[in-house]
């Protein structure tokens, strides 16, 4: 069965697209190995790819963001995905992969380390026990060729331990959607939809350079939808 959710399956089929997206290598490992690494702390286990892990991260440089082809852990930012040097590097590839084996039930059927350009983005508070960066993103959901909806990333309900008092109405600030930004980012998931076919979301992300970046994408049902018609008409 072909894993649709991987960055193994998508950014290859979107990589090539005129849209801005972080600089990204990808190393591909063996799942059990990393694993017994998260579950016995022995790093005898990932030791034959401890050299291409530095080579790799060498070639983006730092600052960057790190993930598996699944998922980041964004939540424990400053322990996890974001890594300032090199002397952090396998601790926090640690925390990622350790959040992988705890998602879901049964964990996340990771195969690859994917190192990416860290992108300064526009971020107006923190939030969460990572003291992650909140800035403005957004999620538009696309199917066969069309864009169906977008909204906001960031929700009230989501944010948890927030480092500002007033972080509602800078919440309401960032999730504003201009029709100019519709405009550039509905013609992006568009250019998306016509490569992968079926019913996705792609995640879009504001840097402070002025530009939209392209983040992340998943299957549009296993993504989370704000309630709308859209969400109701596709059953996710």
């Amino acid at each position: 069965m072909i894993d649709k959710d991987s960055m193994l399956y998508w950014y290859p089929k979107i990589k090539h697209l005129n849209i801005p997206m972080p600089k990204t290598e990808i190393l591909k490992i063996p799942h059990e190995a990393f694993r017994k690494w998260v579950y016995t702390g022995h790093n005898k286990h990932i030791k034959p790819y401890i050299p291409r892990i530095y080579t790799t991260a060498q070639r983006i440089g730092y600052p960057l963001f790190l993930r598996t082809d699944h998922a980041s852990g964004k939540h424990d930012w400053k322990n996890s995905c974001y890594v300032p040097s090199e002397k952090v590097l396998i601790r926090h590839l640690r925390a990622v992969i350790e959040f992988n084996e705890l998602a879901d039930i049964l964990g996340l059927p990771y195969k690859a380390i994917i190192f990416r350009e860290f992108l300064d983005l526009d971020w107006k508070f923190k939030a969460f026990w990572g003291e992650m960066p909140v800035a403005k993103e957004r999620r538009y959901f696309i199917k066969d060729g069309k864009v169906l909806c977008h909204h906001p990333y960031w929700i009230e309900d989501a944010i948890l331990r927030p480092t500002v008092q007033n972080w509602k109405d800078i919440l309401k600030v960032l999730n504003y959607e201009s029709k100019e930004e519709i405009k550039i980012l509905s013609s992006y998931a568009k250019m998306v939809s016509e490569v992968l076919d079926g019913y996705w979301s792609v995640d879009f992300a504001y840097g402070k350079n002025g530009n939209w970046y392209l983040i992340d994408m998943a299957t549009g049902e296993r993504s989370w939808h704000p309630e709308c018609p859209i969400k109701k008409e596709n059953g996710a």
